[in-house]
């Protein structure tokens, strides 16, 4: 009797093959006809795999993260492309999710029956078949699982395998694959649970990222480390079973403990992830070096001790060759609460003096004036306006050279005069530096003191042309950004400026007592806003560029705002610093300057080398008559004596004169007996 058992056990088996076979064909057939149906009736919709929403992500560019936030479904969600992903994360994943993923086009024949005998056997259901491309299938549809959606899934399946490759499939499911709580994609899940991009994960961590999946919140490692360690394990042996690995290299990672990291000092948001994701709202990799933005941080809050309250500096760091940008401090403190948000790197503020180098470039281009040059550093008025120099002295005449090097106001208002602000402000545009609209126009002759506006990031871009040696170039926020060089001025004139303003001709502050091999070699020049509102320091090494601003956002003056005492320290430790820090240049460009046309003539004992100008009255301006006359002074700005013509006749030849003037509109001229001559307008009105 029990020998009949085994024989009638076979002939049902035999009797249920003759039927498959039977029925299999019918079934293939209206599967195509199916799938034929449903690819007419309701195409693929793939735009819901491709346009789904991804986190906002700022990296650095060695790929740590400076900023992330969840997407616009609140779902942690980094794009995997397949050669940023580990080779043995890719190993895991399919052989936890999908052995014959490469062969199968979509659903597993011989999944779905094991599946099948399987949930027979056990009355209940104990395993699934789905591949990854239908689970793919499931995460863009969500719906409740019953054997029409798993129909449906499957004819999906079938359908996105026609139009997508097995690679552009699996990425998919590594960027959207659920690996515990709000966390989707592999990229996402390895900077959360082990602060690094996926394509640096160990055989451990792939392994144990791959079997997270298949129930995502019961295998978190953050929540349940050891049952998450059991399930890599699985994992371990499924990749050694189907020859991924081999046993020494399954030993050595069943050894390995899980170390997780924490990451949520990756999301704190700054300055320079606001500037990113204000430029790509979706992030991207930027040029940021992570290592020199922590060492400017520390320099920064260490000088903060200092400053005077409610203070802030803003750095902006600017590579020389690739002009990326490699750090970026927009304020002391970002979280302060009043106005730590602001951005000194972006602001419109005065610069003072730091704009002088560019005045002084536009006569050396002109060949108008050398560095030993004299130029004229004598008392001037315009319109009422009598700038002096910062500390008060006036030397008569002095060097282009000394002028820059002291930073004096007198000569560079002088030679922007002489050589015309607009192009002044032509060459400082051409450089790097922008304006905001109509500074230029409103500041004019005080351009180059500082008048008009600028902004650190556009003013360091500028120093950085000059360690080019003249080639502008546009600075570079995001690493596949293009930049293409400019010639804007000769070397010649951009090394006479670093040989000019270089700390082997002048100490920087800090290194008063050092010797000039023990002090760093950099080019700089510092600035002080009118009324000591802002303090900069600007400079460069040929290496890298870096501007240096202190101040107050709300724009209140302090007396320590000053370049030289705020800035100019930052600026020199900076450089001092030893991935900063550059040998001074073997040996500097010999030029024979040639001077086409000197801006100012030789200077005579007596005179300022200077046209002769009407200092009083001033240009356009208005008196009033007392019994139909008007009582006028006129003078010019020296004692020489010259000829005075109102209205086009000869009135006296003094260097001053007293004008009784009748109501009207009147012309006043001073020739000198070698000069241009001066005029102005004025009106006298009636009482």
């Amino acid at each position: 009797m029990n020998d009949q058992k085994p024989e009638r056990r076979f002939r049902r088996l035999r009797r249920f093959a003759r039927i498959m076979l039977a029925v299999l064909p019918a079934v293939f057939a209206l599967g195509v006809l199916l799938l034929v149906i449903i690819d007419a009736a309701s195409p693929f919709p793939i735009e819901r795999l491709e346009r789904a929403p991804k986190s906002p992500v700022v990296i650095d560019r060695d790929g740590r993260i400076l900023f992330a936030c969840t997407a616009a479904d609140d779902q942690w969600r980094m794009p995997a492309a397949l050669d940023h992903v580990a080779p043995s994360a890719i190993e895991a994943t399919i052989a936890a999710e999908d052995s014959r993923f490469y062969s199968h086009p979509g659903v597993d024949l011989i999944a779905i029956s094991r599946a099948v005998c399987q949930n027979l056997r056990e009355r209940r259901i104990v395993s699934g078949a789905s591949t990854i491309t239908m689970q793919v299938c499931d995460m863009m549809d969500k719906s409740e699982r019953s054997w029409s959606a798993k129909c449906i899934e499957s004819f999906r399946a079938v359908q996105l395998e026609r139009i997508r490759s097995k690679d552009q499939i699996l990425e998919y499911y590594l960027t959207e694959a659920p690996y515990g709580g709000n966390i989707r994609g592999i990229e996402t899940a390895a900077r959360h649970y082990f602060g690094r991009p996926a394509s640096l994960l160990t055989l451990a961590e792939s392994a144990l990222l791959a079997g997270i999946p298949q129930s995502p919140e019961r295998y978190r490692p953050d929540r349940y480390p050891q049952i998450a360690r059991d399930r890599r394990n699985v994992v371990l042996q499924y990749m050694f079973d189907q020859g991924f690995i081999d046993h020494d290299a399954m030993k050595a990672a069943l050894a390995e403990p899980v170390r997780l990291y924490d990451d949520r000092s990756q999301r704190r948001l700054s300055h320079v992830a606001m500037a990113a994701l204000a430029r790509r709202p979706g992030g991207g990799t930027t040029t940021i070096d992570s290592a020199l933005q922590d060492a400017m941080e520390s320099i920064v809050h260490r000088h903060e001790k200092r400053l005077p309250a409610q203070a802030h500096v803003a750095v902006a760091v600017i590579d020389v060759e690739s002009a990326g940008i490699l750090a970026w401090i927009g304020s002391t403190d970002f979280n302060r609460a009043r106005d730590g948000q602001n951005d000194g790197v972006l602001a419109w503020r005065s610069p003072g003096s730091a704009l002088k180098p560019f005045v002084y470039a536009t006569a050396f281009e002109g060949k108008r004036l050398a560095p030993d040059s004299i130029v004229p550093d004598v008392s001037m008025e315009r319109a009422g306006w009598s700038p002096e120099n910062f500390d008060g002295t006036q030397h008569e005449e002095v060097t282009v050279a000394d002028a820059l090097r002291r930073s004096l106001n007198v000569p560079a208002l002088l030679t922007a005069e002489r050589i015309g602000i607009d192009r002044c402000a032509g060459v400082m545009q051409s450089v790097g530096v922008r304006f905001k609209d109509g500074a230029v126009a409103r500041a004019r002759l005080s351009l180059a003191t500082g008048g008009a506006e600028v902004r650190l990031l556009d003013l360091t871009n500028a120093y950085a042309t000059l360690a080019r040696g003249g080639e502008r170039q546009s600075p570079r926020l995001f690493a596949d950004d293009s930049s293409e060089r400019v010639r804007v001025l000769n070397e010649a004139t951009c090394r006479a400026l670093d040989a000019i303003l270089s700390s082997h001709a002048r100490r920087p502050i800090g290194f008063e007592g050092a010797t000039v091999d023990q002090q760093p070699w950099f080019v700089w020049k510092t600035g002080t806003s009118s009324a000591r509102r802002d303090a900069w320091a600007v400079g460069h090494n040929r290496k890298l560029a870096i501007g240096v601003w202190v101040g107050r956002f709300d724009g209140v003056s302090d007396p320590q705002f000053v370049g030289r005492i705020a800035a100019e320290p930052i600026l020199a430790e900076i450089f001092a610093l030893p991935q900063v820090r550059v040998a001074a240049p073997a040996q500097a460009i010999r030029v024979d300057w040639i001077v086409d046309r000197p801006l100012f003539v030789p200077i005579e004992p007596g005179a300022s080398g200077l046209p002769v100008r009407i200092a009083r009255p001033e240009n356009g301006a208005t008196f009033v008559a007392t019994g139909n006359r008007a009582l006028v002074h006129a003078r010019v700005d020296r004692e020489i004596p010259v000829s005075w013509f109102l209205d086009g006749e000869y009135i006296d030849r003094a260097a001053a004169v007293r004008l009784d003037v009748a109501p009207g509109r009147h012309i006043l001229a001073c020739v000198p007996d070698d000069g241009e001559t001066s005029r102005v307008s004025f009106s006298v009105n009636p009482q």
